[in-house]
């Protein structure tokens, strides 16, 4: 079973769960069905009447359409409640279980994922899926209403029924190829409305950040270039639909000329009465809407398909939180935190490696640093945010991980008075944090490829030009991350203006399966907004790329429907170094090789941490721009001309 299968068969489990409710507004919408196709028939006999001026039986029809459609307007309303409270429930049981799933994400899962995204699948995806059931059987309704109308008509006339069946079945094809349109130019208006709308959440979150660094104008050029986008691709899609409804309204008011000129033929052969043609050409375009309930079924399906995808990914895969805790009380805390040979590693990059400090009680002290060493993961480590890779935390002499819960929500709750405190003191920029690290001479430095080994790779590649080979070269020139290379599709490569679309990277997380810990690969946004980016490609290289391209949804390194995880890919990588006798080096090597070979030619620094994708231009300095003393000594150099320019 397909697995967006199986996600619409768990969403009818939330519809089982109050199966009268749902058995309810199927019954009163087949009866709304039933009861509105009698208005036709009867509306005809009334008419038939006419012809002869009956008046008592003109009064006794009209007298049971007036009741009738009195029934219809109390079924439709009995509906609308059930409706209502039916998709209630269900969309309350969605964001329950989505919460209680979210409650349990480690908070390194929030911090590598736009908050806008869990937002967005908590509330938009959520809603669409509550109310995905009622909206087929609404449909479904619809479709039977219309089927039953033209069996009537072939009941009243044989050929008449037959062109209408035609008329359908046409428009039905034009109708598809809308969607057929629209619905790519509608997915890349959703992609980019989902992304400006995380950028929105993340901006509000951090509008302090924003403030204190002075980066309003460089905020809002970006987010006038994403909002413009977003607003370009609606108007695409917008445009795409509205084009298509107008070329099937001419086509089908030449279909509805060609029928009345069949009227007439039939009219004049008395095959067919005055009274019966008015009832037919009245309601045939309401028979068009069969089209639209088949369309909006197959369209409302794929939908759903997306959503529930989206929401179940975060429901059945609970993922792994290791706030584990103990069952040692402390009720009294004394305030002595001691760190033994911590480490810890964000992503991949090792932030701690055998951190060694204390803090003792009664006393003042800060943490202090640059932007991204630490500081704030120091305090989530305390408060069990995160969890070590090595070492211990100990308070009061007790391992972090054998207190209870009580107890670190305690300590986190002393750790925020105390944060708040020093802050209304004005005193924490006095303070010092002393860090006792250990001396570390075998510390390893980012290896970069020399000239030899890239000629090596990139003649390897080009005599094996293989989709699996070729994304050495797509991470050597580009410097995209494994998980930005493994999850590219031959869609995210704009092959006329030449260049990578970074939208998604693949990962692996661990969750929980009863008492085991197992991992689970998922596909998402890169970790950070600036990640979400564009990469030109030369000419050269995009020619090479297209003659590999297969469908739009294959994955480049396998060139099929299935990715290969950064794992495989590693292995892969590293029989490729061993059969070119280079010595074993990282994967990210080659992105750290791109981006020095960039800055040793010359590009701004700047250009280079948006090419890279990084959060910011003083991660790409800390870690690329190492000037030698022949560099100092030039630059004092050049600035020396002026001085000597003075001196003489």
């Amino acid at each position: 079973m397909k697995k967006d299968t199986k996600n619409l068969i768990d969403l009818l489990k939330y519809y089982k769960k109050y199966k009268f409710l749902s058995i309810g507004v199927m019954v009163l919408s087949l009866t709304y069905a039933g009861i509105s196709l009698l208005s036709p028939i009867y509306e005809g006999k009334m008419l038939g009447f006419f012809e002869n001026f009956d008046k008592i039986n003109i009064i006794k029809i009209a007298l049971f359409l007036l009741i009738l459609r009195i029934i219809i307007e109390i079924v439709t309303n009995l509906w609308s409640r059930a409706v209502l409270k039916l998709n209630g429930k269900v969309n309350f049981d969605l964001k329950r279980d989505m919460l209680e799933s979210l409650t349990n994400f480690e908070v390194k899962n929030f911090d590598n994922t736009n908050s806008g995204l869990f937002i967005s699948r908590l509330n938009k995806d959520t809603t669409e899926l509550s109310q995905l059931f009622d909206d087929i059987t609404d449909d479904l309704s619809g479709i039977i209403l219309n089927v039953s109308f033209i069996i009537y008509v072939l009941y009243l006339n044989v050929h008449l029924g037959v062109f209408l069946i035609l008329n359908v079945i046409l428009v039905y094809i034009l109708t598809s190829r809308k969607l057929f349109y629209y619905k790519r130019t509608k997915q890349d208006y959703k992609e980019k409305d989902e992304k400006i709308v995380g950028l929105y959440t993340d901006i509000i979150r951090g509008i302090r950040e924003i403030k204190d660094l002075n980066l309003k104008s460089v905020v809002l050029k970006n987010t006038n270039e994403k909002q413009m986008e977003t607003i370009k691709a609606e108007i695409k899609s917008t445009h795409t639909r509205r084009t298509w409804d107008r070329w099937i309204a001419i086509f089908q008011h030449t279909l509805d000329f060609i029928f009345i000129l069949l009227s007439i033929y039939f009219i004049t052969n008395n095959s067919l009465q005055v009274s019966s043609f008015l009832i037919i050409f009245l309601y045939k375009n309401k028979v068009l809407n069969l089209i639209n309930y088949i369309s909006e079924i197959r369209e409302k399906l794929a939908d759903g398909k997306v959503a529930a995808a989206r929401v179940f990914d975060i429901v059945e895969y609970k993922v792994f939180s290791q706030e584990n805790y103990g069952t040692m009380t402390i009720n009294n805390i004394k305030g002595n935190i001691e760190f033994k040979n911590v480490e810890f590693q964000y992503n991949s990059n090792k932030l701690f490696k055998n951190l060694n400090f204390k803090i003792e009680p009664n006393k003042m002290t800060a943490i202090v640093g640059k932007s991204g060493e630490g500081k704030s993961t120091i305090l989530k480590l305390i408060s069990k945010g995160y969890s070590v890779d090595g070492g211990k935390i100990l308070i009061d002499n007790y391992n972090i991980n054998d207190l209870s819960e009580k107890t670190i929500k305690d300590i986190v709750i002393i750790l925020k008075g105390s944060i708040r405190k020093a802050i209304n003191e004005d005193k924490i920029k006095h303070i010092e944090l002393k860090f006792n690290y250990p001396k570390d001479n075998n510390e390893k430095n980012i290896y970069i490829l020399s000239k030899q080994e890239q000629n090596k790779i990139t003649d390897y590649v080009l005599n094996n030009c293989a989709p699996k080979n070729i994304g050495l070269l797509i991470s050597l020139y580009s410097g995209i991350r494994i998980g930005e290379l493994c999850a590219l599709q031959w869609k995210d490569i704009d092959f006329k203006n030449n260049k990578f679309l970074i939208t998604k990277t693949i990962q692996r997380i661990y969750i929980k399966d009863k008492e085991n810990n197992i991992s689970k690969v998922i596909i998402s946004t890169p970790k950070t907004q600036n990640a979400n980016r564009e990469i030109p490609i030369s000419k050269e290289f995009s020619d090479i790329l297209k003659k590999l391209k297969t469908n739009s949804d294959n994955y480049v390194l396998s060139n099929g429907n299935k990715y290969i995880e950064p794992r495989t890919y590693r292995k892969h990588f590293n029989k490729v170094l061993k059969k070119l006798k280079i010595k074993h080096f990282n994967f990210h090597s080659l992105r750290h090789t791109f981006a020095t070979n960039c800055i040793s030619l010359g590009c701004d620094y700047k250009t280079v941490s948006e090419l890279l994708g990084h959060s910011s231009v003083n991660i790409t300095l800390n870690l690329y721009v190492h000037p030698q003393y022949s560099q100092k000594k030039k630059c004092i150099d050049l600035v020396s001309k002026i001085f000597k320019e003075k001196v003489r």
